[in-house]
């Protein structure tokens, strides 16, 4: 005040609004440095969430269809994240106290968990996202027809498709909410472990394009030993069909969620086939690979197994036993 009257800069509005947030700050530092240390201990007290480790992953529904509702509601979770993460200072209490060498390895453990839990809370995206992305590819495949490269004016009408194309338009601008929600979350410290909602979201994209790549491969490639003529050539083309869905898919949504899609599609699709070889050839190895020695297997973003439907363990197998089934001279 004495610096306002002193001057006399009652006048310049901006001046006076710099010296009433300097005023306030300055408050702000008083009462800051005037709380008393029984003050501290009471808000740490009342404000430990240890006992939510167990608790908390009842609430994990409720989290994933807040997000599916709203996307934004990312920003709010970031702060249960960060209150998740004082969850740790109570099994590293003693360790600490005691000067461990273990405490790094027990803080990278406990980090990973909870890291773990925010990637299953924030998958609900990349699923969602999935969900509108195999109606894209229903739209593309079968209803969109492909505009040729010349085309008569009078047939622009039939090439149009508008209510295809809306709707196409409508579910991209559904993806791009949901990966603006994620993105919205900022970095994050969680324990020691530093969060990347852009590399959360590729993560996410990529489990889920993993999965149902996998799952399309495996439902699509069985076949019957007894049928004539053979079912090589239709299956192939079906299978032919659907991946060339997810790649034009994947392929238009890169740039509304920014991602490099085809360098994603082509590393998994490339990582699957050699899982899949891999597994298919231990049958016939002495020492086999397993998934945790695999170069292919991930934690965070896992190729799926599915049980054998004949001799064959993966889809590898049948393709090639029916290859060899149909080219048998006998």
């Amino acid at each position: 005040l004495q610096v306002q009257e002193f001057h006399q800069l009652e006048s310049n509005l901006q001046v006076c609004q710099f010296l009433a947030d300097t005023r306030k700050f300055l408050h702000q530092m008083i009462r800051t440095i005037n709380i008393k240390e029984e003050v501290l201990i009471t808000m740490q007290i009342v404000g430990d969430l240890s006992y939510a480790w167990q608790l908390i992953d009842s609430f994990t529904s409720i989290m994933q269809e807040s997000i599916r509702a709203n996307p934004s509601m990312v920003t709010k979770l970031r702060a249960t994240f960060l209150k998740l993460a004082s969850a740790l200072d109570l099994p590293l209490l003693r360790i600490n106290q005691a000067n461990s060498p273990d405490l790094l390895s027990v803080s990278q453990y406990y980090s990973g968990e909870l890291v773990s839990y925010v990637r299953k809370v924030l998958q609900i995206i990349p699923e969602s996202m999935f969900t509108s992305l195999a109606k894209i590819i229903k739209l593309q495949t079968h209803d969109i027809i492909e505009v040729p490269t010349r085309l008569d004016k009078d047939k622009l009408r039939d090439y149009a498709q508008l209510g295809a194309r809306y709707e196409v338009a409508r579910l991209t601008h559904a993806i791009s909410i949901f990966t603006e929600g994620i993105l919205m979350m900022k970095t994050t410290l969680v324990g020691i472990i530093k969060v990347d909602p852009k590399q959360l979201l590729e993560d996410g994209i990529r489990k889920e394009l993993v999965k149902r790549v996998a799952l399309a491969l495996h439902k699509g490639l069985i076949f019957n030993p007894r049928a004539k003529p053979s079912e090589l050539l239709p299956k192939l083309k079906d299978m032919a069909a659907t991946m060339d869905g997810f790649h034009r898919s994947f392929e238009y949504i890169q740039d509304y969620v920014s991602i490099y899609g085809l360098k994603i599609w082509q590393e998994e699709v490339s990582r699957i086939v050699n899982y899949n070889v891999e597994q298919e050839c231990n049958n016939f190895l002495r020492t086999k690979i397993q998934d945790w020695q695999s170069m292919y297997q991930s934690t965070h973003i896992p190729i799926p197994k599915f049980p054998p439907v004949d001799e064959s363990v993966t889809f590898i197998g049948r393709l090639c036993r029916e290859i060899l089934r149909i080219t048998d001279p006998k």
